[in-house]
């Protein structure tokens, strides 16, 4: 069972009654209050590659693993020999992660990369208003009547592109 452990009040004799597991999961508990998985998401192209980060992605960490998820087992496999370089740059760039992930793990879903692409292409598709066209000029007009009021012109100007967008 998961115990809290209040280190201000331990003392070296205190630690002979607990599992050293259970200083493990307090260890791995207060760095997840603090590591936001999505900045590793982020990082991922400068870590392994613009190349390997369109068919890779970390999926998760659990316990002592990092694990990533694959297009193909052949990324799986290639990754897998080049494991100790990339715990090396994850270090680099996020030093508290050291303790933490000592292996990677690999899971291959090749229908993953298929939504991903399926979704790109979705964004790639919505036909983008040129600021000359009239249908821009009409609701940048109609924008520029409803935030009338709004006095910071940064603020003004971002929600007359989300009204536009939203069109």
């Amino acid at each position: 069972m998961f115990k809290k452990l209040d280190y201000k009040r331990l003392n070296f004799g205190d630690l002979q009654r607990f599992d050293p597991h259970d200083i493990k999961r307090d260890e791995m508990h207060s760095f997840y209050l603090t590591f936001d998985f999505l900045d590793l998401i982020k990082k991922w192209p400068q870590i392994v590659g613009e190349k390997l980060s369109a068919v890779t992605s970390p999926l998760k960490i659990r316990q002592d693993t990092l694990f990533i998820i694959t297009k193909h087992p052949s990324y799986s496999e290639h990754l897998s020999f080049l494991s100790e370089d990339i715990k090396k740059q994850v270090f680099v760039s996020f030093p508290n992660l050291k303790p933490i992930i000592k292996k990677l793990g690999f899971q291959t879903q090749e229908s993953f990369f298929l939504q991903k692409e399926i979704k790109d292409q979705a964004i790639a598709a919505i036909p983008k208003l040129h600021p000359q066209s009239p249908k821009y000029k009409i609701l940048n007009q109609e924008a520029q009547k409803l935030f009338a009021d709004v006095e910071d012109p940064d603020v003004k100007a971002m929600l007359i592109s989300i009204y536009i967008q939203s069109r």
